[in-house]
């Protein structure tokens, strides 16, 4: 008797067995889904998966297949830049071969394992799909039963995905500062999260990009006040990934930094960047969100800014070309009156040398068509950007911290170091009054800081130091070196950059006074998703090994 209840057990599980092993592939499913999910959403995700498979296997097949492989490869890029976002969307379409390498060539294998189990996981579920047709003929009033079973599911799962969507439409509707747009990227079900995730960043990257290349069919939109260029040769100077803590002008135990060290100027230990990645950093710095048409116009910029006021602009580029690679800047470039990219047309495997730029600004020096001009000059480095130790040649690696990889950071701070001094020679040697400005677009935080052979540099937005960078600014007419610390945020660099160019606009007439003493107030930075205060993150200090 005993072993006859042992045996229909045994049976019964084998013929649930397929929707067991679908539950677990759900869990796996809810585990590797980068969005934030709530509790029941296994649930749904299971509902969502019975559901389909009971419409049409084939269709089912079709649909696990397309979720195993986005999310299997999505997995390793989650676990090294976190959720899906428009930033993330633009360094998958802007990034070219080189730089795509240097990403696969940081992933480790245990970042596959949860992928893996995941494949392997399907497989099985695939293996164990005879267990479900059924043998017996279904009756009419089973085939009911389960219609209605569907039917109260499918209500179920919509209810389950678009309440809280719905619910933070309404709540939030009349607040300006939040986008409260309904979206199921607001669903608490993080499968349906992700891939709605992915529609929108991919919409909104390209409405990004097509603002931006219109930019170049638009005349300038500022409405001009004055224009009383103090200078005759203005550098602006945007640095990659430098920490402003690991530079000994900001007290950093190494010698990173021996010409800022000593130079005369302004230094601010306090300039926040306003965004932990390249691109919504730089969109945010180098263009002006006019308050009158509610939203970012790509026309108001800082070369429409310095044009209008007659100044010549310049445009330096070590970051990438136009064409299919190119990126906000690059398109912000090519409207300069001279553009000059290190990579021109496609791409090159082999990494460009920021020194190379130096080359080309003394040709620029050197021609007589704007000699008589006030130019501007923006130099666009590769600066501190992973991979660090590709940035160097080998006798620039002359400083040793922890492991190889900071070493070459701190290397490459070394270098951009040398690259600004270099400038300033350049600039002495014209014999004419100028200006540099130089500013880190955003900084990195530790990984891995527990191991000291592991420890390393990465893109992130947790912590203070991915915002904190270097703000300096050089002019001949400097007698004093002054090191401030005031809180700036770089949301606000426009203002500062029409005042150091002598320029006023009705847009910019504020009386904000960028190089003043006092500290910017309720300083906000983007995390991809939103503006967040500034003080609310934690702090990622150097580690002492």
């Amino acid at each position: 008797f005993h072993l006859l209840m042992l045996k229909k057990f045994f049976n019964y599980l084998h013929s649930r067995l397929f929707w067991l092993w679908l539950f677990w592939l759900s869990f796996l499913t809810q585990t590797i889904s980068p969005e934030d999910s709530i509790f029941y959403g296994l649930f749904v995700i299971y509902i969502l998966y019975y559901l389909i498979f009971s419409f049409n296997q084939k269709v089912f097949w079709y649909f696990l297949t397309f979720i195993v492989i986005t999310l299997s490869l999505y997995y390793p890029v989650y676990l090294s830049y976190g959720k899906l976002n428009s930033g993330v969307v633009a360094a998958f379409f802007e990034t070219n071969p080189a730089e795509s390498f240097e990403f696969l060539g940081k992933l480790k294998f245990d970042q596959f394992n949860l992928p893996l189990l995941f494949i392997f996981s399907t497989f099985i579920l695939y293996k164990l799909r005879k267990s479900v047709n059924p043998q017996d003929k279904t009756s009419e009033k089973e085939i009911k039963e389960k219609r209605i079973l569907n039917i109260i599911l499918t209500i179920l799962a919509i209810f389950s995905t678009v309440w809280v969507p719905t619910k933070f439409y309404f709540e939030n509707k009349s607040e300006d500062q939040i986008d409260s747009h309904w979206t199921l990227a607001n669903s608490p079900v993080n499968l349906i999260a992700f891939y709605a995730n992915i529609i929108e960043s991919i919409i909104d990257y390209y409405q990004d990009k097509s603002d931006l290349e219109n930019v170049q069919n638009i005349s300038p939109p500022w409405h001009i006040i004055s224009a009383q260029p103090q200078y005759k040769n203005y550098v602006l100077i945007i640095g990659e990934s430098a920490r402003r803590d690991y530079m000994s002008t900001y007290g950093f135990n190494l010698p990173t930094t021996p010409f800022l060290d000593k130079t005369t100027g302004y230094i601010n230990a306090g300039y926040v960047s306003s965004a932990p990645a390249t691109y919504h950093s730089l969109l945010n710095s180098l263009h002006f969100k006019s308050k009158r048409k509610g939203k970012k116009d790509y026309s108001y910029n800082i070369i429409t800014l310095a044009k209008i006021a007659g100044i010549k602009t310049f445009w330096l580029s070590n970051q990438g070309s136009i064409g299919k690679y190119d990126t906000l800047t690059s398109r912000l470039g090519i409207s300069a009156d001279f553009h000059y990219f290190t990579k021109k047309g496609g791409f090159s495997t082999n990494n460009a040398d920021d020194m190379k730029l130096l080359d080309e600004l003394k040709i620029r020096f050197k021609e007589k068509t704007y000699s008589n001009n006030v130019r501007l000059f923006v130099i666009h480095l590769m600066g501190s950007h992973r991979n660090f130790c590709q940035r160097l040649k080998e006798e620039e690696k002359k400083l040793e911290f922890i492991n190889e990889s900071l070493s070459c950071y701190v290397n490459t701070i070394l270098k951009t170091d040398k690259f600004i001094e270099e400038t300033v020679t350049l600039l002495k040697e014209q014999n004419e009054p100028y200006s540099l400005i130089y500013f880190s677009d955003h900084g990195l935080s530790h990984i891995n800081k527990e191991d000291k052979k592991e420890v390393d540099l990465d893109f992130g937005d947790k912590y203070k130091q991915n915002f904190d960078v270097p703000f300096v600014k050089i002019s001949s007419d400097d007698n004093t070196r002054e090191v401030v610390n005031i809180k700036r945020s770089a949301f606000n660099f426009i203002y500062g950059f029409s005042q150091w160019l002598g320029i006023q606009t009705e847009e910019l007439n504020n009386h904000y006074d960028f190089f003043s003493n006092k500290d910017d107030e309720g300083i906000k930075v983007f995390n991809f998703q939103d503006n967040i205060p500034y003080d609310s993150l934690k702090t990622d200090n150097i580690p002492q090994l």
